[in-house]
């Protein structure tokens, strides 16, 4: 059956609202030019006969609506920089009055400590081997299928808002979304938060007003270098040594070996304004949902693509290593049919199981794709037995090939796996080998490779076979039944 664009006509009405940017014209065209996987052919048929086709009833044809999902993705976010996650600053109350009404991991792994294959592989359920999108120069392909695609496929309206450019089209993020708007991904000097979150607040203004249920994926960007200062925040000081606030990132890595502790907690502190900015931004973005009376309705889930190094090892950025400062996130989920407010998980996660978990919880039959992530359902209930969700191994890889050659720096392939409170590092390029007991060494300060052969031994092993956890399984009572 040939395959056919939906929504063609909705999609260039919802720009008719003042706050709604149009698209970039590269990323119109991308859009249109890549269809839905598997779109209807007959586009006259209205938005509740596709719904019934996917097992579900739209609220206007006899029964509840399927849920909504916001899926709020945030550049270069340290989990132990959010109250929520133990800081001591008030950077991000918004966040944490979240986390109070949601299920929060304690323990969730980036697959990358970057932005484009971390991003994919929320995307895709795949590690970045799988999905394509590993290296500077890869784009996400066309043969995999994205959660946009999975659910635009089964009726929901999809529109995406991003600030990185690694995420434009032309790197084929915008897969499956109706509407995908790049036109704030400006660069590191540029502040968006503002009117991101004013563009995506007038696409959940628009997209409400539909039958449909909504996909609505917002990436905010600020807390990425530069840190930028914030007046009406006011964590730093105007100047610290050497230090003003201006300084490109390439100067600061070249005083890596003499920064004092006082500047470095001057770029902490500019940091927290920056994340403080962002939180303002979710917060104003989640009470409209509210306001709009669909939050009780909407799937929300929070997380970051990776962290950032402020020194520790004598970098600050990051790309370049597999420490948890880089690939330890926060990921928050509220379901509202879960009533767990607060609830924490403990168990090592990773957020390659962020589709099928999405999936499950949306009642969409995703038995035929393959995921490398299990759906993480019966850990936000909380009632299942722990074999439910093995505690397999989670993995997290980087290989960082410069594209400029002055770059060598940043040449970096390496590969983790944690396994409980046991974690192992490999770099592919000169063989080393860290292992470290998280529990007793949070900082991965004390590499145990040389004392413990036999628990490098047992963690090589899900490296080598590059094992994949268990696929996804669907919890009693969480399907499309759910729904009717």
């Amino acid at each position: 059956m040939p395959r056919v664009r939906r929504r063609a006509a909705n999609r260039e009405s919802w720009f008719g609202h003042p706050n709604v940017p149009r698209l970039h014209a590269e990323s119109a065209q991308e859009v249109a030019r890549k269809p839905a996987r598997g779109a209807w052919r007959a586009s006259g048929r209205c938005a509740a006969t596709r719904l019934l086709a996917a097992g579900l009833l739209a609220a206007g044809c006899g029964g509840p609506p399927p849920p909504n999902l916001l899926l709020i993705t945030v550049d270069t976010l340290r989990r132990n920089h959010l109250g929520c996650y133990g800081h001591s600053r008030s950077t991000s109350p918004a966040i944490d009055a979240f986390a109070a009404s949601a299920v929060r991991f304690d323990r969730a792994y980036a697959t990358a400590p970057w932005t484009k294959p971390s991003i994919a592989s929320i995307f895709t359920g795949l590690h970045p081997g799988g999905h394509g999108a590993s290296g500077v120069g890869r784009v996400l392909s066309e043969k995999v299928t994205t959660l946009a695609e999975i659910l635009s496929d089964q009726g929901w309206a999809t529109a995406g808002f991003v600030t990185h450019r690694m995420l434009r089209p032309e790197n084929g993020f915008h897969q499956g979304f109706d509407v995908y708007h790049d036109g704030l991904a400006e660069g590191d000097d540029s502040v968006t938060s503002p009117r991101l979150t004013s563009q995506a607040i007038a696409m959940l203004q628009r997209l409400v007003k539909s039958e449909e249920p909504f996909f609505l994926f917002v990436h905010y960007f600020d807390p990425h270098y530069t840190y930028n200062a914030h007046a009406d925040i006011d964590f730093a000081p105007k100047q610290v040594g050497r230090l003003e606030g201006t300084e490109s990132i390439h100067l600061l890595r070249r005083l890596a070996g003499n920064i004092t502790s006082n500047e470095v907690a001057f770029l902490r502190d500019l940091y927290d304004e920056e994340v403080a900015l962002t939180d303002r931004g979710i917060g104003q973005l989640l009470a409209e949902l509210t306001r709009l009376g669909r939050a009780e309705n909407t799937l929300v889930v929070l997380t970051a693509d990776h962290g950032e190094e402020f020194f520790e090892r004598g970098w600050i950025g990051h790309t370049r290593s597999l420490y948890e400062e880089l690939v330890q996130v926060p990921l928050i989920i509220r379901d509202p049919t879960v009533n767990r407010p607060g609830a924490v998980v403990t168990q090592p996660v990773s957020l390659v199981s962020i589709t099928p978990t999405v999936l499950d919880l949306l009642g969409v039959d995703a038995s035929r794709y393959e995921f490398h992530g299990a759906s993480l359902t019966p850990l936000l209930g909380g009632t299942e037995p722990a074999e439910a969700l093995p505690a397999g191994p989670v993995l997290t890889e980087v290989e960082y090939r410069p594209a400029r050659h002055e770059m060598p720096v940043k040449l970096t392939v390496k590969q983790a796996v944690i396994v409980g409170s046991r974690k192992l590092i490999r770099d592919g390029l000169t063989g080393n080998i860290e292992l470290f007991d998280l529990a007793a060494d949070p900082g991965e300060v004390d590499n145990l490779a040389a004392t413990d052969p036999g628990g490098v031994a047992q963690l090589l092993r899900p490296l080598r076979s590059r094992a994949r956890p268990d696929p996804p399984r669907r919890v009693p009572g969480r399907s499309a039944q759910a729904f009717r």
